[in-house]
């Protein structure tokens, strides 16, 4: 027992001194590193970088970035970074006292305090590089603005009929921009070389928007003072001319808004005196939209009086031939009805072919006065003469289904009678076939069926001499008859087959009645079978019998004879 405590406790000692070990190393390894930044931050050449700015004037903001610089770095030489230095050796005396917790804190703040001190010299290093680009932006970005300026100020003088009022106007922003000019100067001569390079930027944007400006109000003068009034009057002309020809235009607002374009043209001129240029070049675009739309429109009017003209003599003329098609439908349509009933479905298409066309002749009435008058624009006179083509189409299509209905009627009583013609002359095949037959005897049901279709044949007759004739009711009569001939037929002919099969058998069965007399015995069933009409009875009983002696006896007997 003894032993496992020494054990233990030796175990514990020595994972202590290994952590210890471990630990110690880890701090050890930091401290190199943060001591190797901390000489890397001691090496910057930050004086010498400072001391770029020495060959600029020294005054002003120039003079007081290069002092503020100047202390900023003397102070991370001469405290901070000694203070770090004396920090790191605090920290390995904390691990040697394993004092791991508090050595890790202590580099975790040397190592802020670093990446803090890192960051200050970046930003003297940009602001120092701002400095030097600022005054070497200025140096030579002001000699080209102050060539632009120039530039426009004499198109200014050059360009001032062309200009209007507005050459006072950007006589008084060229002034303002002159005292830019005197105070971007001022502010170099100052050092104060980073607000200069501000005014100088200032001063090309004002200068681009000035220029932009001013190049563009001659034309927008030109616009509203010249172009646009000409163009007004010149749709004007063109729609007179129009009126002249024939066409009524006053169902437009044309000549009320060109009306108010040449009242506002005066307007939208000083608007540009007043340098609301953009406001002008938006209002100016919408103009010569609504022109287009104008031109536009009129090239319509001219297309749609061009289509009126030709189609309304073709349309004229299609209500005429449907009216002729209508009447002729209508007395067609009379006399059928003394013959046939005609279904009610066909009745309402008719009912509606001739309100379709009295509706339709009431709009072409109404388009013919608004032509005649000039009630409408062309245009508005071309879509109802569209509509009106769509009505005939419809109304055309539906006398000519109208005709075809009243043609079928008759097709399909010629067609029924010819059915019955020859489904009577099938029955009276079956029945003849059926007396040649000299069976002993008829089953009751081949009988019967004879019966019925000679019932149906009757009142499908029946149907057809009725006056008038209900074809619907025709067919279905017809239909019926069909399908009972149809089963007299089958029948017959099964039954033939059964009797002369079973004759077959029991013939074929004669040479086996003195060896069995069970096959004697069937046969003679067979024979009763035969005698009373059961044919089917009387082939399964003989065949039965027979396979006794012969098992393929039904194909013998059914391929021998």
């Amino acid at each position: 027992m003894m032993m496992y405590v020494i054990l233990t406790a030796a175990l514990i000692i020595a994972a202590v001194i290994i952590y210890g070990a471990v630990s110690r190393r880890k701090i050890y390894k930091k401290v190199d590193r943060l001591e190797q930044w901390k000489t890397k931050i001691a090496n910057q050449p930050v004086a010498e970088e400072i001391s770029k700015v020495k060959g600029l004037t020294m005054s002003g903001q120039t003079e007081e970035k290069f002092e503020e610089w100047r202390k900023e770095w003397d102070e991370i030489l001469a405290s901070y970074l000694p203070d770090i230095e004396e920090a790191l050796f605090d920290i390995e005396e904390w691990a040697n006292k394993y004092r791991f917790r508090k050595s890790n804190e202590l580099l975790e703040s040397v190592e802020t305090q670093l990446q803090d001190i890192d960051s200050h010299i970046l930003a003297i290093f940009n602001e120092v590089e701002e400095l030097i680009h600022s005054e070497e932006e200025n140096r030579t970005g002001i000699t080209e603005t102050q060539g632009k300026f120039d530039s426009i100020q004499e198109f200014i003088s050059q360009n001032r009929l062309s200009l209007g009022g507005t050459a006072r106007m950007f006589e008084s922003k060229m002034n303002d921009l002159r005292d830019l000019f005197a105070l971007f100067h001022e502010e170099t001569e100052a050092g104060n070389y980073m607000k200069a390079n501000q005014i100088l930027k200032d001063l090309n944007e004002k200068l681009i928007e000035t220029e932009e400006n001013v190049k563009s109000v001659p034309a927008l003068l030109v616009d509203v003072e010249s172009e646009l009034p000409e163009e007004c009057n010149e749709v004007e002309k063109g729609m007179e001319e129009m009126e002249q020809a024939g066409y009524e235009l006053s169902h437009f607002d044309f000549r009320y808004q060109l009306e108010e374009f040449h009242s506002e043209f005066p307007l939208l001129s000083k608007a540009v005196a007043d340098l609301e240029l953009e406001r002008v070049k938006d209002r100016i675009q919408e103009i010569r939209d609504y022109f287009e739309h104008i031109y536009q429109t009129l090239e319509k009017e001219v297309e749609a009086r061009r289509f009126v003209e030709v189609q309304a003599l073709e349309v004229r003329e299609e209500i005429n031939r449907l009216e002729t098609q209508l009447n002729e439908l209508q007395i067609e349509c009379e006399k059928v009805k003394m013959s046939y009933r005609i279904p009610e479905e066909e009745n309402e298409r008719q009912k509606k072919a001739e309100n379709g066309m009295e509706e339709t002749l009431k709009n072409w009435n109404v388009f013919k006065d608004m032509y005649d008058f000039r009630k409408q624009s062309f245009t508005s006179l071309k879509e109802k003469l569209e509509a009106l083509k769509k009505e005939l189409n419809s109304l055309d299509k539906d006398i000519r289904s109208s005709k075809e209905k009243l043609y079928m009627l008759r097709k399909d009583e010629l067609k029924a009678l010819e059915t019955l013609k020859t489904l009577r002359r099938q029955l009276l095949q079956d029945r003849m076939k059926l007396e040649r037959s000299l069976l002993p005897r008829v089953p009751s049901l081949l009988l019967n069926e004879v019966d019925a279709s000679e019932e149906r044949l009757e009142a499908a007759a029946s149907a057809l001499e009725e006056v008038p004739v209900e074809m619907g009711r025709v067919n279905a009569a017809v239909e019926d008859a069909e399908y009972h001939v149809k089963r007299v037929h089958q029948e017959l002919r099964t039954t033939l087959e059964q009797a002369r099969l079973a004759e077959r058998a029991i013939q074929h069965g004669n040479k086996y009645r003195s060896q069995s007399l069970s096959i004697d015995e069937a046969l003679l069933k067979a024979e009763d079978h035969f005698r009373k009409g059961y044919y089917d009875e009387a082939v399964n009983t003989a065949i039965a019998a027979l396979e006794q002696k012969e098992p393929n006896v039904l194909e013998n007997i059914s391929g021998r004879y």
